[in-house]
């Protein structure tokens, strides 16, 4: 079974960024709100920033008066314009797909949406199917449900929706549409998604009907007004320095203000199973969401079973997840996660490819994969696949290891996790 030599240093403590779901969210919702709001913890990576653009040719006024802290004027939803020119969400999948619901409902706004070539060849259908249920005029450019979408602002109505997928950025997408066209939304999904949209919809003043965990609806009016909105640290960064802190041989890490939202934690859950010590800190609530701080020790990992309702909730954790089933006793599988396939990159495809570089025997399946207790991995250059969370969790397997792994390209880290190679360089002294 591999094991890592690498030491912590002592009293060693990091900051994460804010979280990406919630700084997308912020930008949007700050939008919709009529008057001044402020944003605080805002995550300055390119996928957010790239929202924050997109919505500033709207109308938006966003005014930087610290790091990761915004003023906000917006003349409300009924006064945003047309921009002259198309948006452009980069490499940000939730950046184009909920801003996509919420201009759909926008009586009178017209724009055109796109990305880079990571984000054109991502599928686009999973949102343009229902928000066409809900009368929207809203087409894929190229006639092959990906990005450029050109959408045609409009009143729509209210539906009932029953997702084919559990899936935090169709039902975010929904609920931005009713709330922009302020008609009601029926939701359900098979398992549940992350809830960040319905707990900014609540914080706003907002009311949300639940008919069960997974179901439920939203009615309007939805007339917000400036609000200061607090964005914890993001889980899914957070979660590339648990894995470290566990993996290592001797040191704590503590990691501050760390959003702990219900729908997030799968990955403490999953990595306590596998015998992880992670303790919780200082919990506390701003802003509709659980924040606390996380104490992680070095732990024993073994193989432990990840059912099916948990895949929602560690979605983009799975790469690093799979880095702590390197060092886990009888290996590691994932399965039940095909919605891995349609991520920044076809991640099973990523992982598999580049594990089985490293010397690993790998056995791929269309929502998984598996590989047996691993002894030794040899050195190989691993491909990014132009995603970050890929680049990520190879660059902590090289450090914990300080072999000759290299990375084709880590560039893609920003968009998500700008200081993230400042901080494992401060790990290693």
């Amino acid at each position: 079974m591999l094991s890592s030599k690498f030491q912590i240093p002592s009293n060693f403590s990091i900051l994460v960024p804010g979280d990406k779901s919630v700084s997308h969210r912020s930008v949007l919702f700050s939008s919709l709100a009529k008057g001044e709001s402020e944003i605080t913890g805002f995550l300055e990576a390119e996928d957010p920033l790239n929202t924050m653009k997109s919505f500033s040719k709207l109308g938006i006024e966003f005014t930087k008066t610290g790091v990761g802290n915004y003023k906000v004027k917006s003349p409300g939803k009924s006064g945003l314009a047309s921009p002259k020119e198309e948006l452009d969400f980069g490499n940000g999948g939730t950046g184009i797909r909920l801003s996509s619901g919420l201009l759909a409902g926008l009586d009178g706004v017209n724009t055109q949406l796109t990305g880079d070539a990571s984000l054109r060849k991502r599928p686009m259908k999973r949102i343009i199917d229902p928000l066409s249920l809900m009368g929207a005029d809203i087409q894929s450019v190229t006639g092959d449900g990906k990005a450029p979408l050109k959408v045609t602002g409009k009143k729509l109505h209210s539906i009932s929706y029953k997702s084919p997928i559990a899936s935090a950025q169709v039902k975010s997408c929904l609920m931005l549409a009713a709330i922009a066209s302020d008609v009601e939304l029926e939701y359900e999904e098979d398992e549940l998604s992350r809830d960040h949209t319905e707990n900014m919809l609540r914080f706003l003043g907002g009311s949300i009907e639940h008919i069960s965990k997974t179901h439920f609806k939203i009615k309007p009016p939805f007339s917000f007004s400036g609000a200061k909105f607090q964005v914890p640290g993001d889980i899914s960064s957070a979660a590339f320095f648990i894995v470290f802190g566990l993996l290592a041989k001797s040191g704590t890490i503590l990691i501050q203000n760390v959003g702990l939202n219900p729908a997030r934690i799968g990955i403490i859950t999953v990595l306590r199973n596998m015998g992880g010590r992670i303790e919780v800190e200082k919990e506390r609530s701003e802003c509709g969401e659980i924040i606390g701080d996380l104490r992680v020790y070095p732990s024993k990992l073994k193989k432990a079973d990840i059912t099916s309702d948990l895949i929602p909730s560690i979605i983009d954790e799975i790469p690093i997840l799979t880095i702590a089933g390197l060092f886990s006793e009888n290996g590691f599988e994932i399965k039940n996660a095909e919605d891995l396939r349609a991520k920044e990159s076809d991640r099973i495809h990523a992982m598999v490819s580049n594990l089985q570089k490293l010397g690993i025997v790998v056995e791929e399946a269309k929502d998984g994969y598996a590989f047996s207790e691993v002894n030794e991995i040899k050195p190989a250059l691993i491909e990014s696949f132009m995603d970050h969370r890929i680049a990520m969790s190879f660059l902590i397997l090289k450090t914990l290891l300080q072999n000759e792994i290299q990375i084709d390209d880590d560039s893609w880290i920003d968009t998500s996790f700008p200081d993230f190679k400042a901080i494992v360089k401060r790990l290693q002294g």
